[in-house]
């Protein structure tokens, strides 16, 4: 998660980033208003590319944050009728072989589209 202040939230510093490192980003959320902007990205590459892009963003202002937790789905609440499996663009949520929900947070890429497709609100994205 990039947290992009005041100072800086009028410069392209990610696509300059991407420019200078050669590693490719993509934008998975964001929310940018006139003095700061809130960015979840994912980074492609290895470790040692990751870090690069990681240290280029700090050196041009911008706190990263990675976050370590994702979905999470309250058994109680949820039917199990699946209106958030298609909308998963990293099959993080499927059914099981009886037909409940699975959620495999370590493939969730925290998009927030299932959160928005679950008619009972059973999904949602863990905070830092």
């Amino acid at each position: 998660m990039l947290k992009i202040p005041s100072d800086v939230v009028d410069s392209p510093i990610l696509a300059s980033t991407v420019l200078k490192t050669g590693i490719l980003v993509n934008i998975l959320r964001a929310k940018v208003d006139y003095d700061e902007g809130t960015i979840i990205i994912s980074i492609l590459g290895n470790e040692r590319e990751q870090k690069k892009v990681v240290n280029a963003l700090i050196k041009g202002g911008i706190e990263v944050i990675k976050l370590k937790k994702n979905i999470t789905n309250d058994v109680d609440k949820c039917i199990d009728c699946g209106a958030c499996i298609a909308l998963c663009p990293t099959n993080a949520i499927s059914f099981t072989e009886d037909w409940s929900i699975k959620v495999e947070g370590d493939k969730c890429i925290r998009c927030g589209a299932c959160v928005e497709a679950c008619p009972l609100r059973s999904l949602s994205i863990q905070e830092i």
